[in-house]
């Protein structure tokens, strides 16, 4: 198979369609990459804002940074600087509505915004996404220059887990597609990729064969 292709569906060769590199290109690019769904809140009562993101990163585990990438022109980008925290509100399946809100160009600021939220604040003073699978509060780190974007680095000063028995909300080709529930792999046959799961594979294996 050349390098001009790939392998479609059915295991068929299908022909990569070469984009030259640019906005348009990236951005049709990426909306095959499918992402979970954030609402990134920082300030308190009349100074609140949130934006919805997808460009959240786990940077690391020791210590415990959050990094988000933020466009320059966002109203959240200099409520960012000012207030130097921020919080990483992570959306369940049900929650497609609060996405849509904070996407929106007209969306609200201030106490309507936290009332949006569900009127709560967190350990730093960030507004909390009522509802929400998980809330990551970070204290602004460094701020790192990224095209038309910024980078917020923070570190994780608190976090609170949520109704986890709820699915996440995911974006995905401008959508919000569900989840499907898969069978674990013991049920479904599927190779597991540890030592400890390959070898008890091939135990059964060997018992079946004799």
């Amino acid at each position: 198979m050349s390098s001009d292709s790939t392998r479609g569906a059915g295991g068929q060769e299908y022909a990569w369609e070469v984009r030259k590199p640019g906005a348009e290109s990236l951005k049709s690019a990426m909306r095959h990459f499918p992402s979970g769904v954030t609402v990134l809140t920082t300030g308190k009562g009349e100074r609140a804002e949130g934006m919805t993101a997808n460009a959240v990163i786990s940077v690391s585990l020791e210590p415990p940074l959050m990094l988000v990438s933020v466009h320059k022109e966002a109203r959240i980008h200099a409520r960012l600087k000012e207030e130097g925290y921020y919080a990483i509100n992570v959306l369940a399946d049900d929650q497609e509505g609060l996405s849509r809100l904070f996407a929106s160009p007209e969306r609200s600021s201030g106490l309507s915004a936290v009332n949006s939220l569900g009127g709560e604040y967190g350990d730093t003073g960030a507004p909390l996404a009522s509802g929400a699978l998980v809330a990551i509060e970070c204290k602004l780190e460094e701020i790192y220059p990224g095209g038309d974007h910024d980078l917020f680095l923070g570190r994780v000063v608190s976090v609170r887990i949520g109704d986890t028995r709820k699915g996440p909300l995911v974006y995905h080709e401008g959508g919000y597609p569900g989840l499907k529930s898969a069978p674990a792999p013991g049920e479904s046959g599927a190779f597991v990729d540890s030592v400890r799961g390959f070898d008890a594979r091939l135990n059964r294996a060997r018992k079946r064969r004799r």
